[in-house]
């Protein structure tokens, strides 16, 4: 599960264990984001700041979680491909490995750098968004053709260690991190926002005072 996590939120907590009660991994890897090439700026928080959250927002869950920092040690620009292959040569070529995403990044995912090679490396759990059902008839033609054959039910991503689609109906609750450091910056409670722990971490360390 990737993602910059600025801050992590109920919203990441409920992916994660939704998808860890459909799925019972071996563990559950957390990618924190160092400077994902897609977006405009660098992250608001600290890379610290972020990995701290994460272990006190999902790394203290029931869930095994490991909070994974390789994307942060890198210099330059972070691509997921790369990490793919780090973890196979870790993991190993036949253990089953499933990225979790959300539609509205999945739906794009023909703009990732390498994007086709990521179908070798790992299989995709989509989150999808109240209401939503596939995604073939609103993505690009080239993701179409590469998706439309490869969508099973989740105990079927057992059988081979990468190549296939599930979509999951999570219905995480609506929260974003950017709600969130809108509402630190107005000086509002972000309570029942994030896990009462990050909200600590965020109130005591004053992060996301100055969104600028």
């Amino acid at each position: 599960m990737g993602g910059t996590f600025d801050p992590v939120h109920n919203g990441h907590v409920a992916i994660a264990e939704g998808a860890a009660h459909i799925f019972s991994p071996e563990k559950m890897i957390v990618l924190p984001a160092g400077n994902p090439y897609q977006r405009a700026r660098l992250p608001f928080a600290s890379s610290g700041d972020r990995v701290a959250m994460l272990v006190a927002g999902i790394g203290l869950s029931s869930i095994k979680v490991v909070i994974d920092r390789r994307e942060l040690n890198r210099t330059g620009p972070t691509y997921t491909v790369d990490t793919l292959q780090e973890l196979r040569k870790e993991l190993g070529d036949e253990i089953p490995l499933i990225w979790l995403i959300g539609s509205d990044a999945f739906s794009k995912l023909d703009t990732w750098h390498r994007w086709q090679d990521l179908f070798g490396l790992t299989h995709f759990a989509v989150v999808m968004r109240p209401g939503e059902r596939q995604l073939e008839a609103t993505v690009s033609a080239n993701l179409k053709t590469a998706i439309e054959h490869r969508v099973v039910t989740a105990s079927e991503l057992n059988c081979q260690p990468a190549g296939n689609i599930v979509y999951l109906a999570l219905m995480p609750p609506k929260i974003s991190s950017t709600q969130i450091r809108d509402r630190c910056q107005n000086g509002e409670s972000i309570n029942g926002f994030v896990p009462a722990a990050v909200c600590d971490y965020i109130e005591q360390h004053k992060l996301y005072l100055n969104n600028a």
